[in-house]
C-alpha cells in the first residue's frame, strides 16, 4: 500500500512539473490566483480586523525573543568588560614590574636583590626574559579579548536597535489597526444612518425589506390613479335619453336643457 502511495506521489509530482510551463499549467495558476483573490475579497472588515490583532500579538513572541537575546549580549559584554579591565590592570603591574627589574639589572655588578632575592645577574636575566615573554603573549591575548568585546558590543548595540524598532513598529502598527477599527465603526454608524445600507447585517436587510415594501405600496397606489381613467375610457354614454342639441351642447358650448319631466299635479 506505501509503494503505491510513492509511486502516485511520484506520478503526480511529475505531472505537476511537466505541466509547469505549459498554458495548461499558466491558466491553473491564474485559476488558482483567482479564487485567492476572491476569497480575501470575501473576507469582511470585522474578522479582518481580527486577524491582524492576533498577529499583533504573535510579536509579543517577536519581542520577547529579541529581549532575549539583548539581555544575553548586554551579560557577555558585561562580562567581557570585566575581564579586559581585571587583565588591563594586571599587565600595567605587570609592565612596571619589568621596567623596574630592568633597570635595577642594568646598573648592578654581579647580583642583584628583588623582594628578598638576592639573584645573579644572569639568572634575573633569565626571569626577567620569561617574564617579558609571558607579558607579551598576556598582550596578545588581551588584545584579542578586546576586539571580541568590540564586536560583541556592536551586536548588541544592533541588537537594542532592532528591539527598539520592533517595539517602535508594533505601538505603530496597533495603533494603525485602532484606527481602521474607528473608521469601521463610523462607516457603519453612517450605513446605519443611510437610508440605504450594504453591509449585509439584519438592519441592512430589513431597509431593503421596507423598501421592497414601500415600492409595492407605490405600485398599487400608481394602479388605483389608472382605474378611473381606463374606466371612464372604456365606458360608452348612453345617448338614448338625450335630444340631438343636448349632444352638441358640449361642442356649440350651450348649456344643456334639463331633461322633461312629468309633473304631478299637486294635491289640493
Amino acid at each position: 500500500m506505501l509503494k503505491k502511495m510513492v509511486i502516485l506521489g511520484v506520478i503526480g509530482f511529475v505531472a505537476v512539473a511537466a505541466l509547469k510551463n505549459t498554458k495548461i499549467g499558466s491558466y491553473v495558476r491564474t485559476e488558482v490566483d483567482g479564487l485567492r483573490e476572491r476569497a480575501e475579497a470575501a473576507i469582511p472588515p470585522e474578522k479582518e480586523i481580527v486577524r491582524l490583532r492576533s498577529e499583533l500579538k504573535q510579536l509579543d513572541k517577536d519581542v520577547m525573543t529579541a529581549v532575549s537575546h539583548v539581555a544575553k549580549e548586554r551579560v557577555e559584554v558585561r562580562n567581557l568588560s570585566d575581564k579586559v579591565a581585571e587583565l588591563t590592570a594586571k599587565q600595567s603591574a605587570s609592565k612596571n614590574d619589568l621596567e623596574t627589574r630592568a633597570a635595577a639589572i642594568k646598573g648592578a655588578e654581579g647580583y642583584v636583590t628583588f623582594g628578598g632575592r638576592r639573584l645573579s645577574v644572569e639568572t634575573a636575566k633569565a626571569e626577567l626574559e620569561a617574564d617579558a615573554n609571558l607579558y607579551a603573549a598576556t598582550q596578545k591575548s588581551l588584545e584579542a579579548l578586546e576586539t571580541t568585546l568590540a564586536n560583541r558590543t556592536k551586536v548588541r548595540d544592533a541588537l537594542e536597535k532592532q528591539l527598539d524598532e520592533l517595539k517602535a513598529q508594533k505601538v505603530a502598527l496597533a495603533a494603525a489597526v485602532d484606527a481602521a477599527e474607528a473608521e469601521l465603526n463610523q462607516l457603519k454608524l453612517a450605513q446605519m444612518q443611510s437610508k440605504y445600507q450594504t453591509d449585509g447585517t439584519r438592519l441592512a436587510k430589513i431597509k431593503e425589506d421596507l423598501q421592497a415594501l414601500n415600492n409595492k405600496v407605490a405600485v398599487e397606489r400608481e394602479k388605483l390613479n389608472l382605474m378611473p381613467k381606463v374606466h371612464e375610457k372604456g365606458t360608452a354614454t348612453s345617448g338614448g335619453s338625450k335630444s340631438v342639441d343636448d349632444i352638441m351642447s358640449v361642442v356649440n358650448g350651450k348649456k344643456a336643457d334639463a331633461p322633461k319631466t312629468d309633473k304631478l299635479p299637486k294635491a289640493d
